[in-house]
């Protein structure tokens, strides 16, 4: 019973997904007939005031500023992102420590959980020796 609900949740949730990817594309498709549309109609609007070379300098001058700021604010955006998970991964190393640190008195006690964490403290010393500590921090900006 549980298995036929289960399955009726599915196929619902995949015919929902499969209408809204069509309608997203049919939107999509009448934006981009807008957009050139548009980019047409003030190439033609320009030209009234100007040559048609000039007019249609000035839109690709306009639309190549417009995607110069776009990306501009995406590189700040990443590299801010990327600040804020180096940040993250610098508490998660201090509270890791932290915790270390607290249970320090328990593995004394046990010797089983002494000898894992020697071993442990071993192995994680040689991998940063080799240079896989798997955090990219030599990764170039983008």
């Amino acid at each position: 019973m549980l298995a036929s609900l289960l399955s009726v949740d599915v196929s619902l949730m995949v015919q929902r997904t499969r209408r809204n990817v069509v309608l997203y594309a049919i939107a999509a498709l009448f934006l981009l007939t807008a957009y050139g549309a548009g980019v047409g109609a003030l190439a033609v609007w320009l030209t009234s005031m100007m040559s048609a070379a000039a007019a249609l300098g000035v839109v690709a001058a306009l639309s190549l500023s417009i995607a110069l700021v776009v990306l501009l604010v995406v590189m700040v955006k990443n590299r801010a992102d990327e600040r804020r998970r180096r940040e993250a991964a610098a508490n998660n190393r201090a509270l890791l420590m932290t915790t270390a640190v607290s249970l320090l008195p328990v593995m004394m006690k046990s010797r089983p959980l002494m000898a894992a964490a020697v071993t442990g403290g071993i192995a994680l010393f040689a991998l940063r020796m080799l240079g896989g500590s798997g955090d990219e921090t030599g990764a170039p900006d983008a």
